[in-house]
């Protein structure tokens, strides 16, 4: 019998070393993976503790329903004032006030966890169609992002984080059940399926209460499953399930929308807001020019030269001949990547299907890759994309979903050379361009952190005057309102101190008519207080005489109505206090 050595160590097996090179690569890439994931929250997290971005009366009024959510004065089915957009947000938010306590931070930590969840799916998406390399690579270029892409991910003002989550979370459900789906096994031996089923309808049904931007990515990830997994649907089980998950998740919206008064329902509503399409082909090139040029850009990362038709939600347009090239060649660069990468995904599935035979992957990437191009359709072919390209690129979130199959052929070719070598570039370019932006991102907070201090400022003022009810700019309204948890109420004019169309909480402008004490407070930067149309144009409604702002508007009312009243300026705003 052969018997090793004393003292001498056994020699490990070749199949040994590489499993254990196997198990080693394996841990590397989990904390990999899980470092991304959590770089990605802790960059949004510290964003959001320093009062980033700077906030505004639409998340002010979603931080108000969460907090009537929170005291059990309200169980809402929509955003404020609107008959559409789930209030997912003002329900987390609410969970979250009572762990934390009311704060701006806390409705926004419900964000970022939406987002830590947006990257775990797509993470899982990403390494079932494409392979563990490709899905780090994703999950870096996810976790960075430009001023405005962060923005969105962070402010509260619904639709937009559900989006991100429901959409990826529709995916990845789609990819395990067409990766492992098998033709000839009897549905009822595998009835976790049905569970995958009914759960991706939850997600489908739940994301289009929240938002019908998800849409595209319901239908292109349902079209997957129904083309691969046809014959459980023929067996009509699987598609019962998922029926009854879409109708439990959107069922507060069918409930609505079965009592909602002719014209009051979600589809009218939605319809009278999209617009009017652009009519003719001149109308509807340039409606497609603009969101290549000025809407793609914004909401697919570019750090530099932003586009904002209203200065009150920042940034400041840029139209030098420098950053209008900037934008065209980043639209359209981007554009080509998504069509060209369609094309090549469909070419793929059709040669497949020629062969009689299935690539499951590629009609995956395939399938979302028409969910952004679906979705970028319908944004070209609407009224958003004609007026305000760049206030109204955020409705273009769906190409964050889509972004690891837009980028993925890029690496996918393996020749010729130069054209890997090309793609390598052009994502590495990329990749260091998010980073800018998300460094960039860091160089604001120190102005959103004033802007913040100010507001506090400015409910500290009010409360020491013993101010319960004020008349504000719309921008002003609501977000003093959620800073004072409402022991502040306000109710919005026009530069004309009409009441405004976007009073949300009528009882807030009832309670304010109702005060004869309610102030004034205006900010003292036009670009807020006024019209967006009128901001950057002459104007009397906000003078400085003797280095003091008045509002002749104000005053005249009050001097007409024989009211007397006192004038008070502090930083960043104007207020009238009644006598």
């Amino acid at each position: 019998m052969q018997t090793e050595a004393i003292g001498e160590p056994a020699l490990a097996s070749p199949a040994a070393d590489e499993a254990d090179r196997k198990a080693t690569g394996r841990r590397w890439h989990a904390w990999t993976a899980a470092g991304l994931v959590a770089l990605g929250g802790l960059i949004r997290l510290i964003l959001i503790a320093w009062d980033w971005p700077e906030t505004n009366s639409d998340e002010g009024y979603q931080g108000l329903q969460a907090l009537h959510i929170a005291a059990g004065a309200e169980r809402p089915t929509f955003f404020p004032g609107q008959a559409y957009m789930g209030p997912h947000e003002a329900y987390l938010g609410a969970a979250l006030f009572h762990l934390f306590g009311n704060s701006l931070f806390s409705l926004r930590l419900g964000l970022v966890l939406m987002f830590v969840l947006f990257l775990v799916s797509s993470y899982w998406f990403a390494r079932i169609v494409y392979g563990p390399r490709w899905a780090l690579i994703s999950l870096a270029l996810l976790a960075l992002g430009s001023p405005y892409v962060l923005s969105r991910e962070l402010t509260a003002m619904g639709g937009y984080g559900e989006t991100l989550l429901f959409s990826s979370l529709m995916f990845l459900i789609a990819a395990r059940l067409v990766t492992t789906y098998e033709p000839y096994r009897v549905l009822r031996e595998q009835r976790w399926r049905l569970a995958l089923y009914a759960a991706w309808g939850v997600a489908a049904g739940t994301g289009l209460w929240a938002d019908l931007l998800v849409a595209p990515f319901a239908l292109a990830s349902g079209l997957a499953l129904l083309i691969h997994c046809r014959r459980e649907f023929l067996q009509l089980v699987a598609p019962l399930a998922a029926g009854v998950g879409l109708a439990v998740g959107m069922l507060p919206l069918l409930v609505y929308n079965l009592n909602a008064p002719p014209g009051g329902d979600s589809i009218s509503t939605l319809t009278v807001l999209r617009g009017e399409a652009p009519a003719g082909l001149s109308a509807k090139a340039h409606a497609l020019w603009n969101a290549v040029t000025q809407s793609v850009p914004m909401m697919t990362g570019n750090p530099v030269c932003p586009v904002d038709e209203l200065p009150a939600l920042n940034p400041v347009t840029s139209w030098s001949s420098s950053c209008y090239w900037t934008r065209v060649s980043w639209g359209t660069g981007y554009m080509l990547l998504l069509g060209l990468g369609t094309l090549l995904a469909a070419w793929a599935v059709w040669q497949a299907w020629r062969r009689r035979g299935s690539d499951r992957s590629a009609t995956l990437h395939l399938a979302m890759l028409v969910g952004g191009l679906i979705t970028f359709y319908l944004y070209a072919n609407s009224d958003a994309a004609v007026g305000y390209p760049g206030g109204h690129s955020r409705y273009l979130i769906g190409l964050v979903v889509a972004l690891p199959a837009v980028f993925h052929p890029l690496v996918a070719v393996a020749r010729p050379r130069f054209l890997r070598v090309a793609g390598v570039t052009i994502l590495a370019a990329y990749t260091a361009a998010l980073a800018f932006g998300t460094v960039r991102t860091f160089t604001e907070i120190p102005r959103t952190h004033a802007d913040a201090k100010r507001s506090t400022a400015l409910v500290d003022t009010l409360h020491a005057h013993g101010v319960k009810h004020f008349y504000g700019d719309y921008w002003t309204c609501a977000r003093i309102a959620f800073r004072a948890e409402e022991s502040i109420t306000c109710g919005a004019v026009t530069d004309t101190l009409e009441i405004a169309p976007n009073n949300r909480y009528y009882e807030q402008w009832t309670a304010t008519t109702a005060d004869p004490k309610a102030a004034y407070v205006f900010s003292d930067n036009p670009c807020r207080s006024l019209p967006y149309y009128k901001c950057d144009k002459p104007t009397t409604f906000l003078e400085i005489a003797n280095g003091t702002y008045r509002l002749p508007v104000v005053e005249a009312k009050l001097e007409k109505a024989g009211t007397p009243y006192q004038l008070v300026h502090i930083d960043g705003y104007v207020i009238y206090l009644i006598s």
